[in-house]
């Protein structure tokens, strides 16, 4: 039989064979060192390689644990993924005077009615608002507003230069405007002789200034070329409607075109909605005495 060896760690006699030291589990052999040793569960004792017991308390050696299962990542080959994205729903936000947030309305569906005493949105305190007053469409991301016959209309702000037709209304300030065509009634009498007043500028339109009603209080000629609208000077001139700027807006008359053109007004300049209107992100709405914009 060959002799024991004693371990150098610990001093225990081990077995000739045996690679690493049953008390210790240090490597008796120099082809042992760079093996990876397992230790018994139940003593700690190192055990052999290859070893089914423990050589020092016989307990049953542990399997070397299973190295972790790395998911296969998912594949999509051959199938589609589909993302369903729910789209904010637009929002009319009343514009108040004094700066501070005011209603705010989630255009949430296909149709949403407006008026004084019916709809989705009521303005119950507003006189000037009809009992059915405009109506809200909204298809996906589009929003168009339709003006149901109420008794003072709705009216859009200008974004820039809008064009003007004859027998459209307008809002400037508190103003409603409304553009006409100038009779021309012929010159002079029968016998040649040339009539009394003011000389003739080629004005072929004019703007009425509508009264509550439907009456007719003043009318401005519109010369050919710009016409300036303001409080106190300009060609066409409301001088008692704090709501008019100084230089409010600027109307243009060629042979066969009309345009407006709001001059950064603090008010703004507005047109009536006619049947309907496409709405953009942005826009502005006087419904009755009411200020709204709508936001994407």
């Amino acid at each position: 039989m060959a002799r024991p060896v004693k371990c150098p760690r610990c001093g225990r006699d081990n077995d000739a064979s045996f690679a690493y030291c049953l008390d210790c589990g240090h490597a008796m052999r120099p082809d042992g060192a760079g093996r990876a040793t397992r230790h018994c569960a139940g003593c700690g004792t190192a055990l052999q390689p290859g070893f089914k017991f423990c050589a020092h308390c016989g307990l049953a050696a542990a399997a070397p644990p299973a190295a972790p299962r790395v998911p296969e990542p998912a594949t999509t080959s051959g199938t589609s993924l589909q993302v369903t994205v729910l789209e904010a729903a637009p929002r009319l936000c009343a514009v108040r005077h004094d700066g501070l947030p005011g209603l705010v309305l989630e255009l949430n569906r296909a149709e949403t009615l407006c008026g004084r005493t019916e709809g989705e949105l009521r303005l119950a305190d507003d006189p000037t608002v009809s009992p059915r007053h405009a109506r809200f469409v909204r298809q996906g991301p589009h929003v168009r507003v339709e003006d149901l016959g109420s008794v003072n209309g709705t009216y859009l702000r200008l974004r820039g230069t809008h064009r003007v037709s004859v027998g459209e209304e307008l809002r400037i300030g508190r103003q409603l405007v409304r553009l006409e065509p100038l009779p021309r009634p012929p010159g002079g009498d029968e016998h040649g002789g040339r009539a009394w007043g003011s000389a003739d500028s080629g004005a072929t339109l004019r703007l009425a200034q509508l009264l509550d009603g439907g009456g007719v209080a003043e009318i401005f000629p519109l010369r050919p070329g710009e016409n300036t609208v303001g409080r106190e000077t300009g060609d066409v001139t409301f001088p008692g409607d704090r709501y008019v700027s100084a230089r409010h807006a600027v109307i243009r008359v060629e042979p066969d075109l009309v345009t407006i053109t709001d001059l950064g007004s603090s008010n703004g300049s507005f047109v009536k909605v006619v049947g309907s209107a496409e709405l953009a992100p942005g826009d502005q709405l006087l419904l009755g005495a009411q200020l709204f914009r709508l936001d994407a």
